[in-house]
């Protein structure tokens, strides 16, 4: 039979060996698991370029911009009202994704970038202000945030659009 001390010096090696295994194992994961698939990883490649992603959105018929408008001038049920939602929320995050394109002019230095950016973020803000709009289903609240929209897209469109 082993001793008191015995025991106890094995309880506390025991201890230490799994505090040292715990502390690899985050060390493995924070320093170089994660991140280290992510490196490994392909950057994603990209699809739409900012003309699809500008008609997908913001077509005046089949963008969702044009499914918004055809919806506030015979707004039918609550259902047409959280998918018109979804919809201003898909505006917003395309600013989000304009961000990280390049547009067709005016931002060949970096006055130009930030200020396509800055149109980005506004256009972006103004899809989200869309959405509060239509969450208080009144068709005229949401047209107004709608001309918000189109305001965003013109002033960028001074500035960036291709002729």
């Amino acid at each position: 039979m082993r001793s008191m001390s015995t025991r106890l010096g094995l309880a506390f090696a025991g201890l230490a060996f799994l505090a040292l295994g715990a502390a690899v194992a985050v060390s493995i994961v924070t320093d170089s698991g994660p991140q280290a698939v992510a490196d490994g990883d392909a950057a994603p490649e990209p699809v739409a370029g900012v003309t699809n992603i500008m008609n997908a959105v913001n077509h005046e018929e089949h963008g969702f911009y044009g499914m918004i408008k055809a919806f506030c001038d015979n707004p039918t049920d609550k259902a047409g009202w959280k998918l018109a939602r979804h919809r201003a929320q898909m505006i917003a995050e395309s600013g989000n994704t304009l961000m990280g394109k390049s547009p067709p002019r005016g931002a060949d230095d970096a006055a130009g970038l930030k200020k396509w950016k800055q149109h980005c973020a506004d256009f972006r803000d103004a899809g989200k202000g869309l959405s509060k709009a239509l969450a208080f289903r009144k068709p005229d609240r949401a047209k107004k945030a709608l001309a918000a929209v189109t305001a965003q897209c013109e002033a960028c469109h001074n500035d960036h659009r291709s002729n």
